[in-house]
């Protein structure tokens, strides 16, 4: 039988509520003007990721197992994890003009993914890489915009 998280199922709730009015008030904005994405545009698909991933927070809320979390709030454990992730991310900024945008990207993602969440390496590298090739597809290729490069050129 499911434990429900009610913090997390109100926080869900809220999330999609707020997704679902940015969604309904951006789509009455432009979405696209004769230069390009108009005012509608942004606005418009953050309102339905917002409403995506409230629905998603809800599901998970509502479906957990009913076994005690890996990290209590508030545990010495729980507040290493979230300083370590937050000194990996001051670091990544860092190094950002020396190594670029999606080799940072992918470094910090499988540093998070190894050390603070213990997932498998082939998880982490795996989504290491889908996360930095999708950005450069995203904005270099689909969008034409360039991204912060290293010495390497990526």
């Amino acid at each position: 039988m499911a434990a429900w998280n009610k913090g997390d199922l109100a926080s869900g709730v809220c999330v999609a509520a707020f997704g679902l009015y940015v969604t309904v008030e951006s789509s009455r904005l432009t979405y696209v003007s004769e230069f390009g994405p108009g005012p509608g545009f942004l606005p418009l698909w953050l309102g339905m990721g917002l409403l995506g991933f409230g629905l998603c927070l809800i599901g998970v809320s509502l479906f957990r197992s009913s076994r005690a979390e890996r990290n209590v709030p508030g545990s010495p454990a729980a507040a290493g994890r979230a300083l370590g992730g937050w000194l990996a991310l001051m670091v990544a900024i860092a190094l950002l003009p020396w190594l670029g945008f999606s080799f940072i990207l992918a470094l910090l993602s499988a540093f998070l993914i190894l050390a603070l969440e213990r997932r498998s390496f082939l998880t982490a590298v795996s989504v290491a890489f889908g996360l930095a090739f999708g950005f450069q597809v995203i904005f270099a290729l689909a969008l034409g915009l360039s991204l912060p490069s290293g010495p390497w050129g990526f």
